[in-house]
């Protein structure tokens, strides 16, 4: 069953108002900071006095944000691949086509779980520095401390832009067009652009 546009838009505005709910206590507690022998202004947070609401923040900001989602992906994505698996197409199948649906249902596992994961994998490290510096900022190397959390926030935005590109290249005809594309432009020495003229 299809969901109404009614329901999107209670969803869509659900979310928004528990992103502005959770990262409300982090702007309540985030001061502007100024080094003028260094020459350098950043904004930081900074919970005086309040340590114990600062990890209990910290740790529901980790199971919203991360443990939760994670966990529905996973569940969603294994009950779409069970029901794949039992999945049976009407009819009488011959061999190949047998064989076919079974690559299929193959590839489609395939691309669930490498979804699962990359989301998975690119958004541990943020989490893992933000446990790291809650626990004991110490544990982070200070010299390099606005490099490791530049990096770690690249890797999780990066989750936004990496499922096509799994979608793309688990596809037989966009690698094979890939790999027909770049086999012309190295036989012929042309642009690429031009193989479909010269053929």
């Amino acid at each position: 069953k299809r969901i109404s546009m009614a329901a999107c838009a209670y969803v869509l505005s659900g979310i928004w108002l528990l992103s502005c709910v959770l990262v409300a206590p982090a702007v309540a507690h985030t001061y502007h900071v100024e080094f003028k022998e260094e020459g350098l202004t950043i904004c930081e947070e900074f919970w005086l006095g309040q340590e114990t609401q600062r990890l209990v923040y910290a740790y529901s900001t980790l199971l919203l944000t991360y443990i939760l989602p994670l966990s529905a992906v996973c569940v969603s994505y294994l009950c779409i691949s069970v029901k794949l698996r039992n999945c049976v197409a009407p009819g009488h199948r011959t061999r190949d086509q047998a064989e076919a649906q079974r690559a299929r249902k193959r590839k489609i596992f395939r691309l669930v779980s490498l979804v699962v994961a990359a989301f998975g994998v690119c958004w541990l490290p943020i989490h893992v520095f933000n446990v790291l510096r809650d626990i004991d900022i110490r544990l982070i190397n200070k010299r390099h401390f606005l490099l490791i959390q530049l990096l770690c926030h690249l890797c999780a935005m990066s989750s936004s832009c990496c499922n096509p590109f799994l979608y793309a290249w688990l596809h037989d005809r966009f690698r094979a067009e890939l790999r027909k594309m770049f086999t012309c432009h190295r036989r012929i020495g042309i642009p690429a652009n031009h193989c479909a003229t010269a053929s």
